[in-house]
């Protein structure tokens, strides 16, 4: 990947900031964009040389504008991972309001569609680009971990990366998205900290493997799509979920 630039949105941590890793080893020129400012920084001490930092929260969606069109074109990414997002909140169905679907909504979904029509116009121009969006288990079938509205926010970024797939196809710029079961993020294993016992283990004995998977695990599907070799490969839903959803 020498020469390609990737931006990754929620790269100071979590999966995001494992895919940031995985990229700039291979050669990438990395960008984290985070609006976690002391995250950032501090993943950014980790990354490799040559790994710059963005403060920008992706749901600001005027802010992420002004930011994109006071960039030279030749700045913008070659690759873009649109990893913002999340939820582990259990919430009944019937406890849901609209105000959890307008969230979920705008943690899952907006940042992703915001960057990824910012960004295309450069990348078409140059004939070449991979997005790759990070989807759910929860947008491919239902959520053991968390609610309604959050499944369909990512079910409307899997549809949203299908459109794009389709609308792009002929450019040079490929669009996938990865839908990870559960994974041993901070995140999740502060949730996990909050179950009861016999929470965790009906949780664990409904995986197949019978635990959650790494973040290493997580990373390799992502890097692959971004990647020369996934040049013919548009519009796919890479599941890595431990047999959760097969």
């Amino acid at each position: 990947m020498n020469g390609r630039r990737a931006w990754i949105t929620g790269g100071a941590s979590g999966i995001g900031a494992e895919v940031a890793r995985r990229l700039a080893e291979n050669g990438a020129t990395v960008l984290l964009i985070d609006r976690d400012a002391q995250a950032l920084e501090a993943t950014a001490r980790t990354m490799p040389s040559g790994t710059r930092t963005l403060e920008l929260d992706v749901t600001a969606t005027a802010r992420v504008t002004e930011v994109v069109a006071g960039l030279d074109p030749a700045e913008l990414p070659d690759i873009l991972v649109n990893s913002v997002g999340g939820d582990t909140r259990r919430i009944a169905l019937t406890d849901l309001r609209e105000q959890d679907l307008m969230n979920a909504v705008r943690e899952n979904l907006l940042g992703c569609f915001t960057l990824t029509r910012l960004c295309v116009p450069a990348m078409t121009d140059r004939g070449h680009g991979r997005i790759v969006n990070l989807a759910s288990i929860a947008g491919r079938s239902y959520s053991i971990f968390s609610n309604a509205a959050y499944v369909a926010a990512k079910a409307a970024v899997i549809g949203y990366t299908k459109q794009c797939a389709y609308e792009l196809a002929a450019t040079g710029v490929v669009v996938n998205a990865v839908a990870h079961g559960p994974i041993a993020t901070e995140r999740l294993l502060l949730a996990q900290q909050e179950m009861p016992p016999e929470r965790l283990r009906e949780v664990l004995d409904r995986l197949p493997m019978g635990r959650y998977g790494t973040p290493d695990e997580a990373v390799g599907a992502v890097v692959h799509l971004c990647g020369n070799d996934a040049g013919y490969t548009t519009g796919c839903v890479v599941d890595v979920n431990g047999g959760l959803h097969i």
